[in-house]
């Protein structure tokens, strides 16, 4: 994610960027053991086990997801109308009867929610927080089992009226849809730093989406992309897997470049801009990010324009949104594809460790850059978002040496150029490699990682992460 405050540059991103650079950012979970897509995540982050004659909720994340979306979008007004089928199994050591779902759209007034089944049957559903909407299943399904949930709603774009916004927003005539749907999550609220909610690898999304006028194929912008008109229509069909969110934009005057980078598809689809400065830089950053971390192994990675200028550019699996001031910005270019690893690949829960996704994201895009991060930052790395101050869509400071930029972005970066220093760049690069192997698609957490680092070749960084940490 970036965003577009405009700042002094020695205030925010020291003398090698440009005043106008913005931060980039977003999301995922955690684990302390190497797992794979098909037995995500790691510890259980909610529930317990049952308990005889209980009636309370019993949930878990460790489940089998698959998603299928019937949705018709309104081409006026930018309104989704959909039916979500959501096929569930249960991964977990013990039943459960019910499962959290992550319904971010509610925060910004922009979801409406009609009616929820669960095989059919109509199912028992409770608002716990803001943004979590809480399904009983109806019955306990054990361990291997499987239900189907079905949710019917409409989900609204608005006009952004600030940085949060901008992930589901209506603007300069294209709809964004980012973080958009109930996905299964651990139950918390939205919240205004940071990435506002933690997703788990899912077996597939599909996306069957009809448009209320006829669009110019290249109009939609998605990855995994299946069907779509010749030159003209109505439908398109994106289906992707081992993913762990999904997101799409819809704009009548895209036009696209693309270019074929190590097997992978890459796609820009702008309005503003050609697309080929977005193209070579996202083309780069690519091919020296397989070298450096391993191969990126979706076909296609899809670069979006949104229609603002201000706010966050975004990173889901496989698709970039863009802000149109920051369409063709080197920094946020490389903050965004990195994105792909850190998060998309190797996840972990950016609510509670933010430094994991945004601080590598941070360091890699500056290492390709060949610049380094001033920070003044007193507080430790791998803090919480809570610990900056925000409401459910707002908040934080971008400028303060203690608010979230400096502290997990550039405060990271200053230490993972020290530790790449200190083991030599042959060794980073290659344990870094190592542990997005051995846990892809799955998750990271701070302590998994400090310690897989210091164990390659017994590397001596425990000072260093004295200094930087308190999970250490």
């Amino acid at each position: 994610m970036a965003d577009n405050t405009r700042v002094t540059r020695a205030a925010r991103y020291g003398p090698q960027v440009s005043a106008s650079l913005v931060a980039a950012l977003c999301v995922a979970a955690l684990s302390t053991a190497p797992v794979s897509a098909r037995t995500e995540p790691g510890p259980r982050l909610e529930g317990r086990a049952p308990v005889a004659g209980g009636t309370g909720p019993v949930t878990t994340t460790r489940l089998g997801q698959r998603y299928v979306f019937e949705a018709a979008y309104d081409t006026a007004s930018g309104r989704l109308r959909v039916v979500q089928r959501l096929r569930l199994t249960n991964r977990a050591g013990h039943a459960i009867n019910a499962v959290n779902l992550s319904v971010i759209p509610r925060a910004l007034g922009s979801f409406s929610l009609r009616e929820v089944k669960v095989d059919g049957e109509a199912a028992n559903r409770t608002w716990t927080t803001t943004t979590n909407l809480r399904v009983r299943l109806g019955r306990m399904v054990q361990p291997g089992g499987q239900a189907t949930i079905a949710l019917g709603y409409t989900v609204t774009p608005k006009l952004q009226t600030g940085a949060f916004s901008a992930r589901l927003a209506r603007e300069a005539g294209v709809s964004s849809f980012g973080e958009w749907f109930p996905i299964v999550s651990r139950e918390h609220d939205s919240y205004g730093v940071g990435d506002p909610q933690v997703s788990f690898t899912a077996d597939s999304m599909r996306l069957e989406l009809t448009t209320s006028s006829r669009l110019r194929r290249n109009a939609v912008a998605c990855p995994g992309r299946v069907q779509a008109p010749a030159v003209r229509g109505r439908h398109w069909t994106c289906q992707v897997a081992e993913v762990r969110d999904f997101g799409f934009t819809v704009n009548p005057d895209y036009h696209v470049r693309s270019r074929t980078v190590d097997g992978t598809l890459i796609r820009v689809h702008a309005e503003t801009v050609s697309g080929e400065i977005t193209l070579d830089k996202a083309a780069r950053a690519l091919r020296r990010l397989n070298d450096l971390y391993g191969r990126y192994p979706y076909p296609d990675l899809v670069l979006a324009e949104v229609g603002g200028s201000s706010g966050f550019s975004m990173e889901y699996p496989r698709q970039i949104h863009l802000t149109r001031s920051k369409v063709t910005d080197t920094y946020v270019v490389y903050h965004e594809v990195a994105h792909q690893w850190f998060y998309g690949l190797l996840g972990n829960d950016q609510m509670r460790e933010p430094w994991l996704d945004e601080g590598f994201s941070d360091f890699t895009a500056r290492y390709l850059m060949g610049i380094s991060a001033n920070q003044c930052s007193s507080k430790n790395i791998d803090v919480s978002v809570f610990a900056f101050a925000a409401g459910l869509t707002s908040g934080g400071n971008w400028t303060e040496c203690q608010g979230y930029f400096f502290t997990v972005f550039n405060k990271t970066t200053e230490m993972l150029y020290q530790v790449r220093a200190r083991m030599g760049s042959a060794d980073f690069f290659a344990a870094m490699r190592a542990h997005i192997r051995e846990r892809r698609y799955g998750m990271t957490n701070s302590r998994a990682m400090l310690r897989h680092l210091e164990g390659w070749d017994a590397a001596d960084l425990g000072d260093l992460y004295r200094r930087y940490t308190w999970r250490y």
